[in-house]
């Protein structure tokens, strides 16, 4: 069995294919259901990564499935054939690099971006809860992880970026000339409109107002917190909304062209930011239309990502040195690991055949090696897998196995 993954991101696919192929809160069970179903016989652990740019699922199991498994995926969330094509694959040591680089955000839309390391670790903790995520694909995200986390340390990948949060800040910067006097209304309560809350609040923003499907208590830091309004009064938040941020879990979008056309006849056309943070997408892309809406999307969050790119582009390029190093250390360590194993396991069956007059003389000589190859009881291959093992290894090897 080996690593293996298999997704689209924003390199890839175009938003439109992006919010087909994701897994969220309203399809998790039914995808953990499906895959264990499906592929439980040739898969030992998975698990999957969605965020507003990619989603990934990670596996171990029998090498050469990952195209199958993707096809059925495909199938089994109802993504148009064309979402195939923008699929990429990875295996083995060419998939873990991926996953960190992945999870320091060297793979991100934004250079160094922060959030996704905890995006990273909060799916691993999910799934892992969840009973898929566990044996060798656990140890390797273990590992995955402070590889990630060593990457950011050691360089300036992530100096100064803009999160999600913040670009979205710097939009409302670039579009009121004192975003200070603006009414915020934010739709959600996950940990990305709490960000964005946070984020606007300590830049002056004040006047802040939210909805969700359910009532909520949220605290944003030790001098702010605000209780959400329920989605149903969200049609009467709106009319008096300059900035409306929207970041929900939704298959559809919850916010329509007429809702805002509606708002914008009672607010007498006054200008209305809409930045929708969804992925499924939350708002109509027709609100477009509308004359004195202005709708940002993830897509168009591209356009503001280029602050101190050259800085974050040089150090970038340490982190993934980084990456490969500690890659390459991490395979000797387990390559070395697996051949004390396996010699270890050798020297079992060797220690089991031996008489006890063999034995003695085995560890009264000098070379245990060499007098191992003039016994009889030692196959050809069990003297491969201790060939490189020196005569004091060897030794410690066997009193360790008789004292067991």
């Amino acid at each position: 069995m080996e690593l293996q993954l298999f997704g689209i991101n924003h390199k890839t696919s175009k938003l439109s294919e992006r919010e087909l192929f994701i897994i969220n809160d309203s399809n998790q069970d039914d995808f953990i259901n499906f895959f264990r179903e499906k592929f439980g016989h040739f898969v030992e652990s998975f698990f999957a990564l969605s965020t507003c740019n990619r989603t990934e699922i990670y596996y171990f199991g029998e090498p050469g499935t990952s195209i199958l498994i993707a096809q059925k995926t495909l199938e089994f969330l109802g993504c148009d054939d064309y979402v195939r094509d923008s699929l990429y694959f990875f295996d083995d040591k060419a998939a873990i690099e991926h996953m960190c680089c992945v999870a320091s955000g060297l793979d991100s839309q934004v250079l160094g971006e922060q959030e996704i390391l905890g995006q990273f670790k909060k799916s691993v903790q999910n799934f892992t809860k969840l009973g898929v995520l566990n044996k060798q694909l656990l140890k390797a995200t273990d590992e995955i992880i402070s590889i990630a986390k060593a990457a950011r340390t050691e360089t300036k990948v992530g100096y100064n970026p803009l999160s999600v949060s913040g670009l979205s800040l710097k939009i409302v910067q670039e579009i009121f000339e004192d975003p200070t006097q603006q009414k915020l209304t934010i739709v959600g309560a996950g940990q990305m409109a709490m960000n964005v809350i946070e984020n606007f609040y300590e830049n002056g923003i004040k006047n802040i107002q939210a909805a969700n499907r359910s009532r909520k208590f949220l605290q944003i830091n030790n001098s702010f917190s605000l209780v959400t309004n329920n989605l149903s009064k969200l049609g009467s938040l709106i009319q008096t909304t300059d900035i409306l941020v929207t970041s929900v879990n939704s298959p559809l979008p919850i916010i329509g062209k007429g809702l805002i056309e509606d708002a914008m006849r009672l607010r007498a056309n006054k200008p209305m930011l809409l930045i929708d943070l969804g992925v499924p997408r939350n708002v109509e892309d027709q609100v477009r239309d509308l004359e004195f809406a202005y709708l940002f999307t993830i897509e168009d969050i591209e356009l503001v990502t280029q602050e101190n790119l050259d800085e974050r582009s040089a150090e970038a390029l340490k982190a993934r040195h980084i990456i490969k190093d500690r890659i390459k250390s991490l395979s000797n360590d387990r390559f070395k690991r697996q051949y004390r194993n396996e010699a270890y396991e050798a020297l079992k069956i060797i220690s089991s055949s031996l008489n006890q007059q063999d034995y003695y003389e085995l560890l009264s000589t000098d070379d245990p090696y060499q007098f191992l190859q003039k016994i009889d009881v030692v196959s050809a291959d069990q003297l491969s897998q201790i060939s490189a093992l020196n005569s004091h290894a060897i030794f410690s090897m066997l009193k360790e196995i008789r004292s067991a």
